[in-house]
């Protein structure tokens, strides 16, 4: 399986990374080997250690020969157009854009099914555990009636400093920063916007008729 990877940055290069760890473990589980083809980058001097090919143009990474596109940039623009372009194009995607699957995931989702292609989202909202899973599937039949939980790993890290070791605001804040939880800037963890955009995702899974 061919892989186009958008996005080289903290969660790209991770996803690389995860891939080629556990690469043999994946093929003999699935029957299919994984391979990372071209990746979509901002900055193609920058130095990136072992990578595939990398380049500035999507149609570069379209054209690849790949089977799936796996879109890691976050933001709306211009993660959905290259979506929609890979949709079009007859390619599998997964994606980790909370942001954008809340925004117009109804309108992505509708193409994938028309054109007979996945279009995977797991990771856009807890994805460890994993619950979009659930929802469309082992759930399917249940009729759920709330939906409640702290969504947010750098908030779930906050509030649980706050309650636990009763650490003000600030204190528990910065550390999230210094532990990497936290961006340095992080007003779409603490303003709640990263949350209500997962928790939009799953409203809709939960609630759609």
């Amino acid at each position: 399986m061919r892989v186009g990877l958008l996005g080289l940055g903290t969660v790209g290069s991770g996803v690389l990374e995860m891939l080629r760890a556990n690469g043999d473990l994946i093929a003999a589980r699935s029957g299919a080997r994984i391979e990372v083809v071209a990746c979509l980058v901002k900055d193609p001097t920058k130095s990136r250690g072992v990578a595939p090919k990398v380049t500035t143009g999507f149609d570069d990474v379209l054209g690849s020969d790949v089977d799936v596109i796996v879109e890691v940039m976050g933001g709306v623009e211009p993660a959905w157009t290259y979506i929609a372009k890979a949709l079009d194009a007859g390619k599998h995607v997964v994606t980790a854009n909370k942001e954008l699957m809340a925004r117009h995931g109804h309108e992505l989702i509708n193409s994938s099914q028309e054109k007979g292609l996945d279009l995977l989202y797991e990771a856009s909202v807890c994805g460890g555990i994993p619950v979009i899973q659930a929802l469309n599937n082992q759930l399917a039949g249940n009729r759920v009636r709330a939906v409640m939980g702290i969504v947010n790993g750098t908030t779930n890290y906050i509030l649980t400093r706050m309650h636990s070791e009763r650490a003000d605001y600030e204190t528990a804040l910065g550390e999230a920063k210094d532990k990497g939880y936290a961006e340095s800037d992080p007003t779409a963890d603490v303003e709640n916007f990263d949350a209500q955009s997962k928790l939009s995702i799953l409203a809709g899974l939960a609630f759609s008729s």
